[in-house]
């Protein structure tokens, strides 16, 4: 807000009208987007306080009827990925932020049509500005549709009914394979995140694979997200499975269309809470003041506290804007490690022993407060050890701190968290 009205202040009028494009964070009636509403009414919430805190929000309450498995490697989660597509009988879901034409999404596309031709409901939802050379150049995506696949860009760049919503972006990954089977996590369609065989340049991420309650939330808000783009009413489907595991997992959406910010409070009364670590990977890391302020807060209880992220990300403006959070960090003996390896584009917080979230949001202004999101919430102990194993492998690989800044280059890097919530 301090942005927007300082931008107003020097450029009155074609700053208002900025606003107007960018400025709105939040639908404003039910009718432009449906609001989720996840939680039964025979369930109840368990004993864990964050479980308590997003059931406040109306938001479906942790159940311990899944099943998850996690993986950290790149050929693992595609192998995977893939064998389920290819048991797919009667539908297939999938939405995602990025999606490239390569050697990867060729074999998956191959597949979709495949499969749409044996009679399988096929639908994707494609962020329009996450893929935007997808979105201007379509011609891939022709006998895809011809077989009856739907395709859908979310907030299409060119839509009059987009105008006011062009900053808020659909950065969801949600893959429902027979309304049984979920994957989700960092990963996107393309072979930057995952693939057959081994890559050196290949991002680090992860990605998860889930049976259980949890697919229905997932299935309900792909149904919303659908609703929306093709202004209908929701029409939650009845996905009700069998006994087939006993980790306790919760789905916690958060965006324009939750009401509320339940992710920013779940993640803020984590840092508040834990009592012996914190250890968060995030791609980019430009955290809003309150999260800065608890992570402060946090380290003078003696709580270990450790941020990774990569040395160079694919974007060098978040870099740029990260630097002075970083080095405000650095002077409250808080330990940032620059990855020096891969670009991460894994997303994970780890919480005492206790609580894990995976997911497609980082840990940024965009992320906690713009974008649509998604992420699920582990309480399994076998989940947080396997987590803090591979982000103790990251932190003992080699790392860098931020070379010492002078003052005009301090200067510069303070005057770019004006505009971090932007990026």
């Amino acid at each position: 807000m301090i942005v927007w009205l300082l931008f107003m202040i020097i450029f009155p009028y074609i700053f208002i009208l900025f606003y107007y494009f960018f400025g709105v964070r939040k639908h404003s009636s039910k009718n432009e987007k449906n609001s989720l509403n996840l939680k039964k009414p025979s369930q109840i919430s368990s004993s864990h306080p964050i479980d308590k805190l997003i059931l406040a929000h109306n938001i479906a309450p942790a159940s311990s009827n899944n099943d998850l498995t996690l993986y950290t490697n790149s050929q693992d989660a595609y192998a995977a990925f893939m064998k389920a597509l290819r048991s797919a009988t009667k539908s297939i879901d999938l939405a995602a932020y990025v999606v490239k034409i390569d050697a990867v999404t060729e074999v998956i596309f191959a597949l979709l049509l495949k499969k749409a031709k044996e009679g399988v409901k096929v639908h994707l939802i494609i962020d329009a500005f996450g893929s935007y050379k997808l979105y201007l150049w379509q011609q891939p995506l022709r006998e895809l549709r011809d077989a009856g696949v739907v395709i859908d860009f979310f907030a299409p760049i060119f839509s009059f009914k987009n105008i006011t919503k062009l900053n808020l972006r659909y950065h969801r990954k949600i893959f429902i394979i027979d309304n049984q089977t979920l994957f989700s996590g960092g990963m996107n369609l393309s072979s930057e995140y995952m693939g057959e065989t081994y890559e050196s340049d290949r991002w680090l991420d992860l990605m998860f694979e889930a049976k259980g309650d949890i697919v229905k939330s997932y299935v309900d808000v792909f149904s919303s997200d659908i609703a929306y783009i093709h202004n209908q009413k929701t029409i939650l489907l009845e996905c009700m499975p069998g006994r087939v595991g006993e980790h306790l997992l919760q789905a916690l959406p958060s965006g324009p269309d939750v009401k509320g910010d339940a992710l920013l409070e779940v993640v803020l009364n984590s840092i508040y809470t834990a009592k012996s670590k914190i250890w968060i990977i995030t791609p980019y890391f430009i955290p809003d003041e309150f999260i800065l302020q608890a992570m402060k807060i946090a380290s003078h209880k003696g709580v270990d506290v450790k941020i990774i992220t990569p040395r160079h990300s694919n974007h060098a403006i978040a870099d740029f804007a990260r630097s002075g959070y970083i080095r405000n960090l650095y002077e409250f003996g808080i330990d940032v490690v620059l990855y020096e390896g891969k670009m991460i584009h894994a997303k994970a917080m780890l919480f005492d022993d206790e609580t894990l979230i995976l997911g497609s949001s980082n840990l940024d202004y965009r992320s906690l407060l713009l974008n649509y999101e998604i992420v699920t919430i582990s309480y399994a102990k076998e989940h947080i050890e396997q987590m803090q194993a591979w982000m103790k492998s990251l932190i003992d690989a080699k790392h860098t701190r931020l070379r010492d800044a002078g003052r005009l280059r301090r200067i510069f890097e303070n005057s770019a968290r004006i505009f971090a919530s932007q990026l």
